[in-house]
């Protein structure tokens, strides 16, 4: 009897394996069709840079996947992530939204040197006076975040855009990114003021992004010490914005003429290294002195021993 029991229980598992061969065997020939977001680059894909309305309503830094072919194929799919209700929108991030108006299609465009000429459909023209600024912000950094293309110019249907659609609002012929992005005005006098722009990180859920601001004040100071106050300042202006960099004493900087060095305490580099947080801090840093100055790289020094260099 114990002998007829084994042989059963043998059986029993070996029909449990054989059955269990078999479902993987299905699955393996029948994949379910069911899509996500998983993203695999190859030779014929590239990552590029757009600027998307996030959750709080600011316009972020965010990555997606284009085709690695040729500049005019980039454009016309950047612009397709950036139209609501694109045949792009399966492949954004959560948590962020286009900002070209849906049903908008880019008619033609050109590029002269670095300036690129966009002419839209008259679907531009629908945008809600909310977003209107964030739509050129949008476009002229998303476009000259292309290599060499470092302003643009918006036409709808043949005619030059050189006022927002809704407030009636001025703006320039020729497009660079003096114009700002999430625009800040602390000013005491109309005469005299800087632009400077800062990219702090953002959070949804578990993912990290970059959130540009364009301070406008008075200042007077290199724009390199306004952005390293403004990343270790108390008192951020969006309070969903984030800056680890907690004391600026602890950097000193010197400007040559093609490159910025930053000399960090040990102390300082000690703390955000332990917290993980050392790239996010200087990537904040590094993305706000691209943003204004003609550098073309950032040195780090920790207590004067070379760290790194970023080449832009």
């Amino acid at each position: 009897m114990r002998w007829i029991m084994l042989i059963k229980m043998v059986k029993k598992r070996t029909f449990l394996i054989l059955s269990s061969l078999i479902i993987l065997l299905i699955v393996y020939l029948f994949p379910t069709k069911k899509e996500d977001k998983t993203y695999i680059q190859n030779e014929n894909t590239d990552f590029s840079i757009i600027y998307l309305i996030d959750q709080n309503n600011l316009l972020s830094r965010v990555s997606v996947v284009t085709k690695n072919t040729n500049i005019d194929n980039q454009i016309k799919e950047i612009t397709e992530y950036l139209t609501y209700g694109s045949n792009k929108k399966d492949y954004l991030s959560d948590g962020f939204k286009p900002v070209i108006p849906k049903g908008t299609k880019l008619l033609y465009f050109k590029i002269d040197d670095d300036l690129l000429t966009l002419n839209f459909s008259k679907k531009l023209l629908t945008i809600t006076e909310e977003d209107e600024k964030k739509l050129i912000s949008s476009l002229v950094y998303t476009y000259t975040s292309i290599d060499g293309i470092n302003k643009i110019t918006i036409y709808v249907e043949g005619n030059l855009l050189d006022r927002l659609p809704n407030s009636n609002e001025k703006i320039p012929q020729i497009i660079d990114k003096s114009y700002g992005i999430n625009q800040i005005y602390n000013i005491t006098d109309i005469n005299g003021t800087t632009k400077t722009t800062i990219y702090y990180l953002s959070k949804y859920k578990d993912y990290y992004y970059y959130v540009p601001v364009t301070l406008i004040n008075n200042d007077k100071s290199d724009k390199v010490e306004i952005i390293l106050s403004e990343l270790a300042s108390k008192s951020v202006y969006e309070t969903n914005l984030i800056s680890y960099l907690k004391d600026v004493r602890e950097i000193s900087y010197e400007m040559e003429n093609d490159f910025i060095s930053l000399n960090m305490s040990k102390k300082l580099f000690n703390d955000l290294y332990e917290s993980n947080l050392i790239e996010k801090v200087i990537y904040t840093i590094n993305l706000s002195i691209k943003n204004n100055y003609e550098h073309k790289k950032v040195i780090y020094y920790i207590d004067n021993e070379l760290y790194e260099t970023y080449d832009f």
